[in-house]
């Protein structure tokens, strides 16, 4: 979702797999303002999800055509009568998710830049993880996954457990120095407020989920950051783990 244009194994991800998504919000690799797409090779999961996309009509002419299953006036489904109009037949509950021509019209002019963010991206976490790694004492930095070469939505950071200072005290640090940063979204989704009250299993204590709720936080790495903004950021962290130390 977060990842287009990352390979794994020398394939794109997105590429392999029953599904595949993708999320157009404004802080992602390419934007239409909001929305997303959804990727499949299987023509019945196809099916379902422009079922769902679409109200959850059973209808699945494309828009224009009528009548694509030559029986349009001839179905008998659910407990409505023989032959009701099967473009108004609804098979799930769906939703109402098509996106306008002004947002496609921005999603060609984006898919025409990506190479170009995505090579952007990688620069930007390149330099900072070059930068930072002479904080690792207390610091943890990202790593690729093996036989991956991701292309990068953030700059996660994960605060050493034993470091002399906490996420918390690092991140209010950055926020006072207008450098913006988000936590890895909701963390160990289990102590999320929703979960109060609800069954749920889980394998093990989940300390890498713990750890990430309390510890870590992200950057961004987005196009438009170029080496004076980059400079910045390492200097304020430096300056920050040093003074700790």
């Amino acid at each position: 979702c977060d990842a287009l244009g990352s390979t794994y194994d020398g394939k794109h991800v997105g590429s392999f797999g029953d599904i595949a998504t993708c999320s157009f919000y404004p802080a992602h690799h390419i934007t239409m303002g909001e929305g997303g797409a959804v990727f499949m090779n299987n023509a019945n999961f196809k099916r379902i999800a422009e079922s769902f996309r679409d109200w959850g009509r059973d209808c699945y002419c494309a828009p224009g055509k009528d009548n694509t299953c030559l029986k349009r006036f001839k179905w008998k489904l659910g407990d409505l009568p023989h032959g009701y109009d099967h473009k108004y037949i609804y098979s799930h509950l769906g939703f109402n998710l098509k996106i306008t021509d002004m947002q496609a019209a921005v999603g060609l002019a984006q898919l025409d830049r990506l190479e170009g963010f995505i090579a952007d991206r990688k620069r930007n976490f390149t330099r900072l993880k070059a930068g930072l790694k002479e904080l690792e004492e207390f610091l943890i930095l990202p790593e690729a996954t093996e036989r991956s070469d991701p292309s990068w939505f953030g700059f996660p950071i994960t605060v050493q457990p034993g470091a002399p200072f906490t996420r918390d005290e690092l991140v209010l640090h950055l926020n006072d120095k207008k450098i913006a940063t988000r936590l890895l979204f909701g963390g160990n989704l289990v102590r999320q407020p929703y979960m109060l009250g609800r069954e749920f299993r889980t394998v093990g204590d989940l300390p890498n989920a713990n750890l990430v709720v309390t510890n870590t936080f992200w950057i961004g790495v987005y196009p438009g950051l170029g080496e004076p903004e980059i400079s910045y950021v390492l200097d304020v962290i430096r300056t920050f783990c040093k003074g700790r130390a």
